[in-house]
């Protein structure tokens, strides 16, 4: 007997970190969130960020910080209002976070993040969603 088939789900932003939280690789999960938003009908994209992040211990807050920006970011493309949790002031980090090491990416980072990594002090460059 064959199993039946089941409708994929797309990652919700709680989901993402959750399972970062569960010891999964952190840029895969991340990763699998950007592929479903694109992947997802533009009308149902705000169901994938309207759940709150879940609260999750302090080793997890940079990855969280950075959903919470890739979140705001991504919003303001798709020109629908971000959702209020993105803005909860523990998704600032207090020391920055480069995400490409070496002082001489640290100008290039600086200058080209968009603002809603910079203003939580995650810093990559302008193409921080990029993927291949």
């Amino acid at each position: 007997m064959m199993k039946p088939i089941s409708k994929y789900q797309a990652q919700t932003a709680a989901e993402t970190i959750q399972i970062i939280a569960g010891g999964e690789d952190p840029w895969l999960a991340f990763g699998q969130f950007l592929d479903d938003w694109r992947g997802t009908d533009s009308a149902q994209r705000p169901g994938l960020v309207s759940e709150p992040l879940p609260d999750v211990s302090p080793e997890y807050l940079r990855w969280a910080a950075l959903l919470a920006a890739a979140v705001d970011w991504l919003c303001a493309q798709e020109q629908i209002p971000a959702p209020s949790w993105t803005s909860r002031p523990d998704y600032r980090l207090p020391e920055p976070w480069f995400l490409y090491p070496g002082w001489r990416l640290r100008a290039w980072q600086l200058a080209e993040t968009p603002v809603p990594f910079r203003m939580r002090n995650i810093f990559g460059g302008d193409r921080i969603l990029a993927r291949v």
